[in-house]
């Protein structure tokens, strides 16, 4: 059996990153809050952003559960399968906007210029394949400094 690394997109695993399961709360555990009810953002509003653990997209955009549909793969790039989901959200939960965000030191990128250049591409890319009048915006967000910086 082999074991997955994410050497090929440039970054070693951490050395004395905890190797422990995850584990689901206990039963007796306080229960969750419930999510807001109706499908449709309230902001009418779909974030596409890296799937990296160190991003909260709803907290860095100052939302909160229920805004937004949000959307996560490697890299945060504009792919067919995003399409096809931001499509959905657009006819069947009246989503209107969308916003591109980035990060600095992306695993799924070669260097912060190569992740920022993606967003400008994905950017550019859902506004082709987007109705008229549909709203994109591009950011970057800095891992380090926490600042969201307009591309």
């Amino acid at each position: 059996m082999s074991s997955f690394s994410w050497e090929p997109f440039g970054r070693a695993r951490d050395a004395g990153a905890d190797d422990a399961p995850f584990e689901a709360p206990a039963a007796d555990a306080p229960a969750a809050p419930l999510p807001p009810q109706r499908a449709q953002p309230r902001r009418r509003l779909a974030i596409l952003t890296c799937m990296d653990a160190r991003i909260d997209p709803l907290a860095v955009l100052g939302l909160t559960l229920g805004d937004a549909n949000v959307m996560r793969n490697a890299g945060a790039v504009a792919s067919d399968d995003v399409l096809r989901s931001l499509g959905a959200a657009v006819e069947k939960l009246g989503v209107v906007r969308a916003v591109v965000m980035g990060h600095t030191n992306c695993a799924g990128h070669d260097g912060d210029e190569a992740a920022a250049a993606a967003v400008v591409d994905g950017a550019r890319r859902l506004r082709s394949h987007m109705p008229e009048g549909f709203g994109v915006d591009a950011l970057m967000y800095d891992v380090s400094t926490g600042a969201l910086n307009p591309l």
